[in-house]
C-alpha cells in the first residue's frame, strides 16, 4: 500500500486554506474545541488500515581477523497494524427554523459548527479510551497496555505527584523532549505549585501561547495542554479512574500523558481516504420537511516508536506538600 509521507498535515492547514467555507468553519470548530486537534499531525494514505514496518532488533557485528569472513546477520523488523474508523453525523433542520429565522446561512452554520464540537469532543475521548473493537480506533491506552507505549505508576491507591515523577516518565521516554504534557486543570495547577515551591533561583514555569493566541503554561519548557470533557460534561482525565490497583483498589486517580508527535517517528494520527473530511449541504429533502447536511471524517493513530508515550497513573488529588 502506497503511503505519501510528504503529505502529513495538521488540521491548521486545510482551516487556513480550504477554499469553502463551510468546510472551513468546521475545521476551525474541531481545532477550538480540542487541543489535541491542534498538535497532532496526520499521515493521509487510501485504505482503512495501515501496516508499518519497526525497527526490532539490530543485526549483530564482530569484529574478525584477516581473511577470515563475518556471521551475516540482518536483525528483525516488527510489523504493525493499525486502523482508521468512521466519525461523523448528520445535520437536519427542520423547514420552520428556516422560515422564522431572518439569516438561515447563520442557522445552517451553528448546527454545523455544534456537530464539529460534539465530533472534537469524541476524538479526544478516543485518543484515550477507544479499544479499536467498538467502531472506534485504538486510544493510547490502548496501544500502551499492546506494549507501544511505557507506564510509570505511583503509589498503589493513589499517590502524590512530584517533580521528580515527571522527570522518570520524560527519562522513560528515551527521545528528544516530549511535545507535551496532556493532563487536567488541578494537576497543572499542583505541578505550578510544586515547581514555584520547589525552586528558587529560577523559574521552571513560563507561558505561551496556542494557535488562537491562548495562554498555555510550560513547565521546563514542555506545553501542559488541559484536556477538557466530553460530549456529555464528563472530564476525560479527571480523578475517575476505573481499574483497581493492587494493595488499594482506589479509583479516585487521575493521569498525565507525555507525548512526542511526529510521523513515521513517533505517534501521529492517521486520516483514512486520502485525508478526506467531507462536509455537504444537501439542501431541502424530500422524504423530510427539513433541509440536511453531513460531516464525515476517517481518524486513526500509529505509533512507530514505542518510547513516545508515557503514562503516569494513580496520581491522587492531593497537592504536593
Amino acid at each position: 500500500m502506497a503511503f505519501d509521507f510528504t503529505g502529513a498535515y495538521t488540521l491548521l492547514a486545510p482551516a487556513k486554506y480550504a477554499s469553502d467555507k463551510l468546510k472551513k468553519g468546521v475545521i476551525q470548530t474541531l481545532i477550538q474545541e480540542s487541543p489535541l486537534l491542534q498538535m497532532v499531525p496526520f499521515a493521509p494514505f487510501q485504505g482503512n488500515a495501515l501496516k508499518v514496518t519497526v525497527e526490532g532488533t539490530l543485526p549483530t557485528v564482530q569484529f574478525r581477523s584477516v581473511n577470515e569472513t563475518y556471521a551475516r546477520s540482518t536483525g528483525e523488523d516488527t510489523e504493525r497494524m493499525f486502523g482508521v474508523t468512521i466519525l461523523g453525523g448528520e445535520v437536519h433542520i427542520d423547514n420552520f427554523l428556516l422560515k422564522v429565522t431572518a439569516d438561515k446561512v447563520n442557522l445552517k452554520a451553528r448546527e454545523f459548527a455544534k456537530m464539529a464540537k460534539a465530533m472534537a469532543r469524541q476524538f479526544d475521548k478516543t485518543f484515550f479510551d477507544g479499544t479499536g473493537t467498538a467502531k472506534d480506533f485504538m486510544g493510547v491506552n490502548a496501544l500502551i497496555d499492546a506494549g507501544l507505549g511505557l507506564t510509570h505508576k505511583l503509589a498503589d491507591g493513589g499517590g502524590t505527584i512530584s517533580l521528580d515523577d515527571l522527570d522518570v516518565a520524560q527519562e522513560l521516554m528515551r527521545v528528544e523532549s516530549p511535545s507535551a504534557f496532556l493532563l487536567n486543570r488541578t494537576l497543572r495547577r499542583y505541578i505550578t505549585k510544586a515547581a514555584h515551591t520547589t525552586h528558587s533561583g529560577f523559574s521552571l514555569i513560563d507561558v505561551g501561547t496556542d494557535v488562537f493566541g491562548n495562554l498555555v503554561n510550560t513547565y521546563n519548557g514542555i506545553p501542559m495542554r488541559i484536556i477538557g470533557d466530553d460530549s456529555t460534561g464528563v472530564s476525560l482525565l479527571g480523578f475517575d479512574e476505573s481499574d483497581a490497583y493492587a494493595g488499594g483498589g482506589n479509583a479516585d486517580t487521575a493521569s498525565i500523558y507525555l507525548v512526542k508527535f511526529g510521523v513515521e517517528e513517533n505517534l501521529c494520527g492517521l486520516a483514512g481516504a486520502g485525508g478526506s473530511l467531507e462536509v455537504r449541504d444537501f439542501g431541502e429533502q424530500e422524504a423530510a420537511p427539513g433541509h440536511m447536511g453531513r460531516v464525515e471524517w476517517y481518524p486513526g493513530l500509529a505509533v512507530w516508536d514505542p518510547y513516545s508515550i508515557v503514562r503516569i497513573r494513580h496520581i491522587n488529588q492531593i497537592a504536593p506538600a
